[in-house]
């Protein structure tokens, strides 16, 4: 966002933006098999004005433990705002990222690239609780033959 100045000069200023959101997620189990994340998962920003031209960087780390300190895969998305809007997603692929974890964390953030030019801003991480673990022992996933359960009670 810029500022114009009575000079007729512009200032850049940074805009606070609010923590994206994994809205499929469910407390306090987080993102599990229910939620089918061999479809990929729902990553969610809302309630902030973006404006078009604006260019928002979702940066995605899926990790292989529950604080998040063991990185398993990480993955940028980048959306072009096409029109003033205060809700933008992007769906996380399961091919590659999700499917590198069987239990864990995904964290979350992203940056804004205003189109006026104004510098960019990047909010803080969200971090949920991944899990593709059956009590048996098995993982859901698209290799599993029925369900997305795949393990000994179901091959």
């Amino acid at each position: 966002m810029s500022v114009k100045l009575p000079n007729g000069m512009s200032t850049a200023m940074s805009v606070a933006l609010d923590i994206p959101e994994f809205p499929h997620g469910e407390p306090p189990s987080g993102i599990t098999c229910a939620q089918k994340p061999w479809d990929g998962v729902l990553v969610q920003v809302e309630g902030i004005p973006f404006a078009a031209g604006d260019e928002v960087t979702f940066h995605i780390t899926v990790c292989s433990d529950l604080a998040g300190h063991l990185p398993a895969a990480e993955t940028q998305g980048v959306v072009r705002i096409a029109a003033g809007t205060a809700s933008v997603d992007w769906t996380v692929p399961w091919d590659g990222v999700l499917d590198t974890a069987t239990a864990g964390s995904l964290i979350a953030f992203y940056t804004l690239a205003p189109a006026d030019g104004g510098a960019p801003s990047t909010s803080q991480e969200a971090i949920v609780r991944y899990s593709r673990q059956h009590p048996d022992g098995g993982a859901c996933g698209t290799d599993a033959p029925e369900h997305g359960c795949a393990g000994p009670a179901h091959s």
